[in-house]
Parts: structure tokens; C-alpha cells; sequence
């Protein structure tokens, strides 16, 4: 079992995946030659990118980062965003993994990942234990702690049995269906709430909602019956449907919702170039590649910027 963090609340999940965690603390280090970049053959190698005259020119704006060691926390692991490297447990391989090597080719720094407990990752930061972490929802919450440089918006997936029996084919056929959801997260709370309501007053049946603790609990919802379907990340959604063969992906949901790396507020320097570095990276066509290799989807890029 690895452990799969919900990137909108503080709840961890678990998804079955081939291979056992070591130590609690997993430290994995990537230096600017070592992300893996096979799929994506419009993208600059990370020498390449280091060597761009626009990278050049912002190691000379940002010197302090040049030559830099950051440590960056990780709060549990999530498919698609950071997760062991299957053939290599002691590597964490990811969309986040490889954005942080763009950024650190670029203004020069080196990283260390150092994987903590979720609940202490925000203040981790906040406190300066750690530099940065990795993309997270970007919530009011959140945002009276840390700062956060956001270039990218949340899409939901969805599963549901293989077929899609219920014929569900947007949020909009969902009245009257029952939706498995994780307690406390985005589609519990914020998602399937007003939507049901708002079958109700368009007479139509009301969405059941089924409220779970874990992904594992989600799928069996989804694969017994209890539940037609089960809303999450579209990275998860995707890694579900492929690692089970009884189910599927239905259909996708834009949410009001930006991803972003936390920063300490304090930390101005590395805000700025990290800005700077992803603007840059968006400007080659590197995040949208990216996106699209971890499965993202390249059209949930948003301008990169300081989502204080």
C-alpha cells in the first residue's frame, strides 16, 4: 500500500499500488540532470532550459538562489503529483518533481524532498522547516500562512463501472444518482451539496451522497453497487479506472479551484523566482507538456502568479 494524500484537506487516503514504503521520513535528492522527460518531445532538456539566455539572466536577478540547497516538503504522496518511481522506490517522480527541476535548472538550486505528516506541512513551511512544498489546493485557509505560486486549475475525474451503466456523462446527469466522496474534501463539501440542491429545485431527484474515509472504501462503493460513481482528482480518477478492470473514467469537472507551490510569506526571494521561473516555463510550453504526460490535462494551465 502507498499512501495517497487528498490535495484539498488534511485527510490521507490509500491506494493499492505495487511496492512498501520505507522509513516514515523519505528523503529523495534531484539535481538538475536527473528528471525523466520521455513523452514530451517539444520540451528543452533541463541543460538546455539552464542554458536559455532568459535562465541566465534570472540566476543574475535572483544570486541568493543560485548554488541553493532547498528541502521541500511533502505531506503523503499523490498519483500523477509526486509518488515513489515504481522500478525505484528510493525516487519520487511526478508532475511536481519535474516543474521543481525546471525551476531549479533555471535559477540554479538543488532540492531535497522530505515527506512529513499532511497536517504539519502548511506550518512546516510557515515556520521555515521547509522551503517549499508541493502543489496543493489554494484555499483562503491556506492562504493566511503561506504564500502561493499557482499555475494551474483543479479538475475532477470521475469513476464509474465499466460501461458506465448509468450513463453518466456530466455533472448535470448526477440528479438522483449516488456519489461516493471522501468525507471533508472539495466534492463533499463544496460539490455535490449545491448540486443536489439544485436538482431538487429543478424537480428533479436529489444526489445521495455517500461519505467515505478512504479511496480503497470509494472504488469497492463504486464496484458493489453502493455508489454509481466516484468524484476526485482526474489524475486519481484515471489511476483507478486503469489499475482496476471493472471500472472506468466518465467525464471531467472544471473547478473554481487553482493548485499552486506554497511559499513562506517571509520568503520573498524565493517567491519572486519561482514566479519568474514558472512564467518562463509556461512561456516554453513545458508545464502543458508536463500536465499532460502526469495526467493533468495541459488545458488546466492558468497564468502563473503570486496567489497571495
Amino acid at each position: 500500500m502507498i499512501q495517497f494524500l487528498s490535495r484539498g484537506t488534511p485527510a490521507v487516503f490509500k491506494l493499492t499500488a505495487g511496492g512498501a514504503l520505507g522509513a516514515a521520513i523519505l528523503a529523495s535528492t534531484f539535481f538538475s540532470g536527473n528528471v525523466t522527460a520521455a513523452g514530451a518531445d517539444n520540451m528543452p532538456s533541463l541543460k538546455t532550459f539552464a542554458a536559455s539566455s532568459e535562465c541566465v539572466a534570472l540566476r543574475k536577478t535572483y544570486p541568493t538562489l543560485n548554488g541553493k540547497h532547498l528541502t521541500v516538503g511533502l505531506g503523503g504522496y499523490t498519483a500523477g503529483f509526486e509518488a515513489p518511481d515504481k522500478d525505484d522506490p528510493s525516487k519520487i517522480v511526478g508532475l511536481d518533481p519535474d516543474l521543481i527541476a525546471y525551476m531549479g535548472a533555471c535559477l540554479g538550486f538543488e532540492h531535497t524532498f522530505q515527506n512529513v505528516a499532511f497536517n504539519v506541512l502548511v506550518t512546516g513551511i510557515a515556520g521555515g522547516r521547509f522551503d517549499m512544498g508541493p502543489n496543493l489546493y489554494v484555499t483562503d485557509v491556506r492562504r493566511k500562512q503561506v504564500a502561493f505560486i499557482s499555475s494551474f486549475a483543479v479538475i475532477d475525474g470521475s469513476v464509474v463501472k465499466q460501461g458506465n451503466p448509468k450513463k453518466l456523462h456530466s455533472i448535470n446527469d448526477l440528479c438522483g444518482s449516488t456519489v461516493a466522496a471522501a468525507a471533508g474534501t472539495y466534492e463533499a463539501v463544496s460539490l455535490v451539496p449545491p448540486l443536489s440542491e439544485k436538482c431538487v429545485a429543478e424537480k428533479k431527484p436529489a444526489v445521495n451522497l455517500l461519505l467515505l474515509q478512504t479511496t480503497d472504501a470509494s472504488v469497492q462503493a463504486v464496484e458493489s453497487g453502493r455508489a454509481d460513481i466516484y468524484l476526485t482528482a482526474e489524475s486519481d480518477a484515471k489511476a483507478l479506472a486503469a489499475s482496476a478492470p471493472g471500472l472506468t473514467t466518465a467525464f471531467t469537472v472544471d473547478l473554481p479551484i487553482l493548485n499552486g507551490f506554497p511559499i513562506a510569506k517571509e520568503n520573498t526571494a524565493l517567491r519572486s523566482g519561482v514566479l519568474a521561473a514558472m512564467k518562463l516555463i509556461q512561456q516554453k510550453g513545458i508545464e502543458r507538456a508536463l500536465l499532460d504526460k502526469w495526467g493533468q490535462d495541459g488545458k488546466s494551465e492558468r497564468p502563473a502568479a503570486d496567489a497571495t
